[in-house]
């Protein structure tokens, strides 16, 4: 499976750990960076999800395609 894949793993842990520190290091005053980091970085776990829904499903879809073809 593609979330499997140690590489694409990775990018979404590096990305993760990239928009934490860049919210930890902005400025008090800096709101507008934070709320954009923010979103940036709660937006990765919509993706993962959203990539793996789009995956199960085809899957699914596969499965049943399978079943009706030896039908």
């Amino acid at each position: 499976m593609l979330l499997n894949d140690p590489l694409l793993k990775q990018a979404f842990e590096d990305l993760l750990e990239t928009y934490k520190q860049e919210i930890f290091h902005t400025s008090f005053a800096d709101d507008d960076k934070r709320r954009s980091l923010w979103m940036a970085y709660n937006m990765l776990d919509k993706i993962r999800g959203h990539l793996q829904t789009i995956m199960e499903s085809g899957k699914l879809a596969q499965q049943d395609l399978e079943l009706l073809n030896k039908s």
